[in-house]
């Protein structure tokens, strides 16, 4: 009787214990080397303490970049507060670059809201290649009323000249040359997109846990 007693106690220690216990933490939703690389070694961002910084590479003539742009944008519109989304025109090629520049000349007449996705537009749905400065400068002019000197002033200027600059040296840093585009890269330190070739909404799902990955490493002081 005594025994019966002992193991009943015995099974209900244990029960309760396992009960009580932690459970075991969450497997990873995604992969290191998979669905994401880390940036070696990380790089400088632009954002402010507090702030987590989401780079954007794409090219305009890109099919791949257009095709992740309804979710990229649908990713921004939900994001946190105190994430920065970055675009930056890759310029692989030469022939890239005249879309670069009118991205920057965008950026500069404050039309770049409404262009952008225009632009995609475009090139993809209506079939029309914007190749040159006098392509890109047709389609501002005709879209968005742009005055043709203010943009050909801004089209070899020394800021867009030198944004340019800022982006080759960014795409060089992040290694774009084997990873291509569309790549996003979080907080300067990891990169997701490009080679991996990951389906689009997926994409975007693992920049949402790598910016919660940042998030819970911010300090508390700048939550």
């Amino acid at each position: 009787m005594r025994s019966l007693l002992f193991l009943s106690l015995l099974l209900s220690s244990v029960t309760t214990s396992a009960a009580t216990s932690p459970a075991a933490p969450a497997a990873a939703p995604y992969k290191q080397g998979q669905h994401y690389q880390v940036v070696l070694p990380a790089q400088p961002v632009s954002t402010k303490p507090g702030q987590i910084e989401v780079v954007d590479f794409f090219w305009y003539g890109c099919p791949h970049c257009n095709a992740l742009e309804p979710y990229l944008e649908s990713w921004e519109r939900s994001k946190p507060a105190n994430v920065v989304l970055v675009r930056v025109p890759a310029v692989l090629n030469p022939d890239w670059e005249a879309g670069a520049r009118a991205f920057y000349v965008a950026q500069a007449l404050g039309i770049l809201d409404k262009s952008h996705k225009a632009t995609f537009d475009e090139i993809h749905q209506n079939r029309h290649n914007l190749l040159t400065e006098q392509d890109f400068e047709g389609f501002y002019v005709k879209a968005f009323g742009v005055d043709p000197k203010q943009f050909e002033s801004l089209w070899n200027s020394p800021d867009t000249d030198a944004k340019i600059a800022r982006a080759d040296i960014m795409a060089d840093r992040y290694g774009l040359g084997v990873f291509g585009v569309p790549t996003l890269v979080v907080n300067g330190k990891w990169i997701t997109g490009g080679e991996l070739g990951i389906p689009y909404p997926q994409m975007m799902s693992v920049v949402a846990y790598l910016v919660s990955q940042e998030q819970n490493a911010l300090p508390a002081a700048v939550r």
